[in-house]
């Protein structure tokens, strides 16, 4: 049998295996979510699982005094998502980011939106995010406490036994 292409995603984790990373939010589907063909609209797993990113990167010191005092923060620079299992109105997910890798400027994650009622993976957003100066809005190295922070909290995903289902065409870029 041949092996697949690098630039084809990983198998898809279980739910089990999703869980082990930590959850930042959960919620209940409810009628506002719902779009006109009955299921949760699109832009809300977007909006969700990006605000759950950045509720993990502020617990990992990317808070309001780095933005405003120190005048660093992120921006998304690419995003990909993929729809896995339709989330229709009392459906409870939780949402659980995963910090992949980084360079000196840029963080490579995945987010996973779980459908809990019925024990599937509803979506994945994968995201690549600059790290920039607010006054120039220039990419800039990231502050070495925050630095630290993110790798301690790459680290602790190391011992996973399964591989992150990315893309393949999004990432940090070595030079």
């Amino acid at each position: 049998m041949s092996q697949l292409p690098a630039s084809l995603p990983s198998p898809l984790p279980s739910t089990a295996q999703v869980r082990e990373v930590p959850a930042t939010s959960s919620f209940e589907v409810t009628d506002d979510l719902i779009d006109e063909n009955g299921h949760m609209n699109i832009g809300h797993y977007f909006q969700r699982g990006a605000r759950a990113m950045w509720l993990r990167l502020r617990d990992l010191g990317v808070t309001q005094d780095y933005l405003q005092v120190r005048r660093l923060s992120y921006f998304t620079a690419e995003h990909h998502l993929r729809y896995l299992g339709e989330v229709r109105l009392g459906d409870r997910l939780s949402i659980h980011p995963h910090l992949l890798e980084r360079s000196a400027k840029v963080v490579h994650a995945l987010v996973y939106l779980v459908d809990d009622t019925h024990d599937q993976l509803s979506c994945l957003m994968e995201i690549s995010f600059v790290h920039v100066s607010m006054d120039d809005r220039r990419a800039v190295p990231v502050a070495d406490d925050v630095a630290a922070a993110l790798d301690a909290e790459i680290a602790s995903f190391a011992g996973l036994t399964w591989a992150p289902p990315v893309t393949g065409v999004m990432g940090v870029r070595r030079r």
